[in-house]
C-alpha cells in the first residue's frame, strides 16, 4: 500500500480522523506509512552532494504561484563524542528563504520566498532516514536511531518561530510514539529570538525540547545592525522571555555566536557576552564566519577565536566552539540558500514589529 505526502504531516490521532476510523484502529497503517521505507510517497530529490561525511540533499516543493519548484536544503552531519561514539546530526529547514534578515546569513539574502508544511518538515527526516539506510529495511524492529540520525536541529533555511504552527505540529509528528517516534529531548529549536514565538513555546510546555538562541552581539546597538529582530525584540525583552522559560531541570540554553572579524570578537564583547548571560542555564557556543558569496564579513584568525573563548570562560560561563563542517558543499552554518529562488522571488527581509 502506498500511501500520500501528507500523512507525514498527521500525528495518529489526525490521521485516524481523517480515515473516520479509531487510533487504534488505524495504528498498523499509520506506524507502516512513517517507518517502512516506500511506503510514503516523498518529495523528489533535486540535488545530493557529499564530502568528508557531511551530506547536503534538496527536496523539490512546489511553488505558492504555480511556477518551477522551489528547493529544500538540508544537511547530514557526523559528530564525534570524546570518546570516540559517532552519531549524526540532521539540520532541517522551516522555510525556504527567510525574512529576518541577518546580514551575516545567505539564507537572508533570498527573502522569504514560502513557509514550509509540516509533511515537508517531516519529509526532511524520512529522506535522510531512507539516504543513510540506502532505502532498505532492515528486518528488525523499528528503531528511530537505526539510521544514526540521533539529533534534528531547526538550524536550516528560515526562521522556525516564523513558522510557528507547522513546526511544533512538525516536532509533534517525529515525536509520535506510533510512528516517526523521534524524542523531543534530541530535537532542537534555534531561534534569532523571537520573543512572541518563544512565549508560545513555553506555553505548550515541553520542558525537554532543546532551544537555541542566536545571539551574536551583547548589546543593542551592535545586535540591531546585525539582526533586524532586534528592533522590535530587543535584548532585555529576549532575557526576560529565557528566564521564563520552562526549561526542563538539567537543560541549558544554547547561545549561538558568530564571531565576525574586528565585529564583534574583541575580549570586550566577550565580557559582555558572559555579563548578559549571568544566572542563564545555558552554553556559549562559537561559530566562526563561514565565508558566503560578495561575503562582507570574514571570519576571525585561531588566536582571536581561542582569546574570545577563554575570555568567557573565565568569567565562569560555559563555552565551546562549533567545528565548521559542510563549508565546501555551502552547508554550513549560515551557507544555506538556493541562489535561483533568490534571484526572482525576493521579499521584504525586515522583522516584524511589534
Amino acid at each position: 500500500m502506498s500511501f500520500p505526502p501528507d500523512i507525514a504531516g498527521l500525528t495518529l490521532a489526525e490521521f485516524a480522523a481523517a480515515r473516520q476510523t479509531s487510533p487504534r484502529a488505524a495504528r498498523a497503517d499509520y506506524g507502516r506509512a512513517l517507518r517502512t521505507p516506500g511506503a510514503l510517497a516523498l518529495p523528489r530529490v533535486t540535488r545530493s552532494e557529499a564530502s568528508d561525511g557531511v551530506v547536503k540533499f534538496c527536496l523539490a516543493v512546489p511553488a505558492n504561484d504555480g511556477g518551477p519548484d522551489l528547493e529544500t536544503e538540508s544537511v547530514i552531519i557526523p559528530m564525534r563524542g570524546h570518546r570516540g561514539v559517532q552519531w549524526y546530526t540532521l539540520c532541517v529547514s522551516s522555510q525556504v528563504g527567510c525574512r529576518m534578515g541577518c546580514t551575516f546569513c545567505e539564507t537572508a539574502r533570498m527573502g522569504l520566498v514560502r513557509d514550509l508544511t509540516a509533511a515537508e518538515i517531516v519529509a526532511q527526516h524520512l529522506v535522510a532516514r531512507d539516504l543513510m539506510t540506502n532505502g532498505a529495511a532492515s528486518g528488525q524492529p523499528y528503531r528511530y536511531f537505526q539510521s544514526g540520525i540521533s539529533d534534528i536541529v531547526f538550524m536550516g533555511m528560515g526562521e522556525p518561530l516564523d513558522n510557528f504552527d507547522a513546526v511544533t505540529q512538525a516536532i509533534r509528528v517525529l515525536g509520535e510514539p506510533n510512528g516517526v517516534n523521534f524524542p523531543q529531548a534530541q530535537i532542537t529549536v534555534s531561534t534569532v529570538g523571537r520573543v512572541d514565538g518563544l512565549r508560545r513555546l513555553a506555553a505548550l510546555e515541553w520542558p525537554n525540547l532543546r532551544i537555541a538562541i542566536s545571539l551574536n552581539a551583547p548589546t543593542d546597538a551592535l545586535r540591531r545592525s546585525l539582526m533586524p529582530v532586534n528592533r522590535a525584540m530587543p535584548l532585555a525583552e529576549l532575557r526576560a522571555a529565557l528566564d521564563a522559560y520552562p526549561m526542563a531541570r538539567k537543560g541549558r540554553f544554547v547561545l549561538e555566536y558568530v564571531l565576525l572579524r574586528d565585529v564583534n570578537d574583541s575580549p570586550a564583547h566577550a565580557r559582555a557576552v558572559a555579563a548578559w548571560s549571568e544566572g542563564l542555564r545555558c552554553v556559549v557556543n562559537l561559530i566562526p564566519y563561514n565565508p558566503q558569496r560578495d561575503a562582507a564579513y570574514a571570519p576571525p584568525d585561531e588566536a582571536t577565536i581561542d582569546r574570545f573563548a577563554a575570555e568567557i570562560r573565565h568569567c565562569g560561563v560555559f563555552v565551546k566552539r562549533r567545528r565548521t563542517k559542510g563549508r565546501d558543499l555551502l552547508g554550513a552554518c549560515g551557507q544555506l540558500g538556493n541562489g535561483s529562488p533568490r534571484s526572482q522571488l525576493l521579499s521584504d527581509p525586515q522583522a516584524p514589529s511589534s
